[in-house]
């Protein structure tokens, strides 16, 4: 808790010697003086409080350009992001653990604030149930993403041709978890409204 700028003057005089020099009236010079040191001290005090702030990527405002740095974001140079959406992405690197499960890979979506679900599709084989669908061996190294309720809204007939098909919020989606996919794998969204 940040301390009062009479609080600091008070603790700065009493560093003082005492005598007919030093006098401690308020009307003095030299309590004038202390409250000139006391002001910034109380500002250095409060700069501090706010600074522990500063030094988790959850509560992060002012040094957010520097832990995008130190973490090499923005990772696909999508630009216009707004400020929430930078602190998800520096909060979701900065707590990222190794491996990629398909629930692994939703929870590194939900960090980014999107609500997936990822489906493995095997080949079907003898021991499967006879409801299983018949994939192609082809589809054996691809993941379907299924992505539910994108935040933005998609390409519609009734846009113009200067209207992308998709967002920038699809394209972060797509491009963290392509920098991630393990050596082999396929990832095919598909989003629903």
């Amino acid at each position: 808790m940040a301390h009062s700028v009479e609080e600091w003057g008070d603790t700065l005089l009493k560093q003082m010697p005492r005598g007919r020099a030093w006098p401690r009236d308020p009307e003095a010079f030299l309590p004038k003086y202390a409250l000139g040191f006391a002001k910034r001290l109380a500002e250095l005090e409060l700069s501090g409080e706010q600074l522990l702030l500063e030094m988790r990527p959850e509560t992060t405002v002012q040094l957010l350009p520097e832990w995008e740095v130190y973490l090499g974001l923005p990772e696909c140079n999508i630009t216009y992001q707004t400020f929430e959406q930078r602190r998800a992405a520096v909060v979701e690197k900065y707590h990222r653990k190794g491996g990629l499960a398909t629930w692994q890979i939703e929870f590194i979506a939900a960090a980014l604030g999107y609500e997936v679900k990822v489906y493995e599709q095997w080949p079907h084989n003898v021991l499967r149930d006879v409801t299983y669908p018949i994939y192609p061996d082809s589809t054996r190294f691809v993941l379907r993403v299924d992505v539910i309720g994108i935040p933005e809204d998609l390409f519609t007939v009734l846009d113009d041709v200067l209207t992308p098909l998709r967002g920038q919020a699809s394209l972060i989606l797509e491009c963290v978890l392509n920098r991630l996919k393990l050596a082999g794998f396929y990832y095919d969204f598909n989003y629903e409204v």
